[in-house]
């Protein structure tokens, strides 16, 4: 059984490390609104992209907009719940005769800043430069947990137990910023392209539970926690895009991104005999006999999905425009300011990832480690399924200039498909399909620009009814390193609210 549970803890942590690394990017996976502006219209801004972060999500517009610096950040509140079931519909019990959970249990998510900055600066009328730096669109650390309380087999209330979806995950902590170095030329003056060099940078740790041995149902007195951790200071990738102005009042746009793969050389830390009596066995845990902290253990890799996004915008001008902004005339006729030019505007964006490319996270260990405490070593391949889909998505939005060059309104919504078949559910990041509605304001105060917005996202229940495909990790070989049971039956719900903050100095 030591020798089991050795095998186990670093497959377990292999696991984990698999499990988030589907938060690479807004890839489709995410909510589809980086940015104040974007977000109020339901992420549909490809086509306008006429602040700073354009040098992230369409480099072309660079060249029809005013040079400009741009900070800002959302505070995002995340709720994210999983109730596992068993083949038969009903909750699973952790073992040695405990009641099964109640109900659902939910990942303590605090509220996480999501933090933009961009500058761009034209150079004549038909080249501009920019660089923005921000991350994923996504909550940050959530942590599920190991231990929940309700009443036990004997009725006494608020019994600690082990937690039903420790095979999945336990905590997530990741950082992901994306800098972007682009560059854009207008062909015509209605006609510019651009692309951008992008250098991801990833540090991630995340950690759960495997069971030592194969049984035929889970038993928390053999549980192991483990976490893995590493880092990947150059994840190459580019972003590229056109912008084309077939009339006046139309606007189309194109972009296509691609990312590596994150790659990493990954640390083991893993503590064995975790739990006692379904609770936390503090003494064993901090014993070092029982603790294994292994540098290079193993190598890490997440396909990141490439995506693609078209935009049509329609801008209606007004018939009498105000004296433009003393930064707007420098740029003499080439630059565009819907603000003080447009009375309202309206665009739909369609958008594709290829997230199908996403078979398994790929997690593998160095042969003969082994795990204190017991005679066992790691798995030499502890990878997890996926399984995604393809994800197809749809945004409309548009503003409204209610006093030119001073206050704007502008809402939105978006929906974007299921990324996942309900049997490999997970809980990194909800995969079920997305939908929002969003709204915000603009108030101009000379060069300076303060935009706030909030957005909802609804997220579509995954339920397989118990009957999922992932099996967890475990230390016998004789079933290949996996536990006979499935750890990712049941349904997976969750919801997201969101406010942001931003200014644009344009000049």
């Amino acid at each position: 059984m030591a020798k089991h549970r050795l095998r186990l803890a670093a497959g377990l942590l292999a696991g984990a490390a698999a499990t988030h690394a589907t938060d690479a990017r807004a890839d489709g996976l995410d909510t589809p609104a980086n940015g104040v502006v974007q977000m109020g219209r339901g992420g549909a801004w490809v086509a306008r992209a006429d602040d700073p972060l354009a040098a992230f999500v369409n480099p072309a517009a660079m060249v029809r907009n005013a040079s400009g610096a741009h900070v800002g950040s959302h505070l995002m509140f995340r709720s994210h719940c999983f109730e596992r079931l068993g083949p038969d519909g009903l909750p699973v019990s952790p073992g040695g005769g405990l009641n099964a959970p109640p109900g659902p249990v939910c990942a303590d998510i605090a509220p996480f800043p999501n933090p933009q900055v961009a500058v761009t600066h034209r150079i004549g009328s038909r080249f501009a430069v920019g660089f923005a730096a921000l991350g994923p669109h996504k909550h940050g650390k959530a942590t599920w947990p190991d231990v929940v309380k309700y009443a036990n087999k004997f009725g006494v209330p608020d019994a600690p137990h082990p937690g039903p979806q420790r095979y999945m995950m336990l905590d997530d902590d990741a950082l992901l910023i994306y800098p972007t170095l682009s560059a854009a030329f207008a062909i015509r003056r209605n006609l510019s392209i651009g692309a951008g060099f992008v250098w991801g940078i990833a540090k991630f740790g995340f950690s759960n539970m495997a069971a030592a041995v194969s049984s035929p149902s889970d038993d928390f007195n053999t549980d192991i926690k483990a976490k893995v951790t590493g880092f990947d200071g150059f994840i190459p990738g580019f972003v590229a895009s056109a912008l084309y102005s077939p009339l006046s009042r139309l606007d189309l746009a194109a972009t296509f991104r691609y990312s590596d793969a994150i790659r990493s050389s990954i640390d083991l830390y893993a503590q064995s005999n975790y739990y006692t009596q379904g609770r936390v066995n503090e003494a064993a845990i901090k014993d070092p006999a029982n603790i294994t902290d292994v540098k290079d253990v193993g190598t890490f890799k997440f396909q990141i999905p490439m995506e693609a996004r078209l935009g049509l915008r329609y801008h209606q001008p007004r018939s009498a425009m105000p004296r433009g902004q003393d930064w707007l005339e420098k740029h003499q006729g080439a630059a565009r300011d819907a603000m003080s030019q447009d009375l309202f505007d309206v665009e739909v964006d369609l958008t594709y990832a290829n997230s199908s490319a996403v078979e398994r996270i790929e997690i593998r260990m160095a042969e003969g480690t082994r795990i204190n405490g017991t005679p066992g070593y790691v798995p030499p391949n502890a990878d997890v399924p996926r399984n995604w889909r393809d994800v197809l998505g749809v945004r409309l939005g548009g503003e409204y200039v209610v006093i030119p060059d001073l206050v704007a309104l502008r809402a939105g919504g978006f929906f974007e498909s299921k990324g996942v078949d309900d049997a490999y559910l997970s809980l990194d990041f909800h995969q079920g399909f997305k939908g929002g509605v969003s709204g915000g304001a603009t108030l101009r105060l000379g060069m300076i620009d303060i935009s706030a917005g909030y957005q909802h996202t609804f997220f579509g229940k995954l339920d397989n009814g118990g009957k999922g495909a992932v099996q967890g990790l475990s230390g016998d070989a004789t079933t290949n390193y996996r536990t006979p049971q499935v750890v990712n039956g049941g349904r997976v719900t969750g919801s997201l609210d969101e406010v942001a903050l931003g200014v644009t100095a344009h000049y």
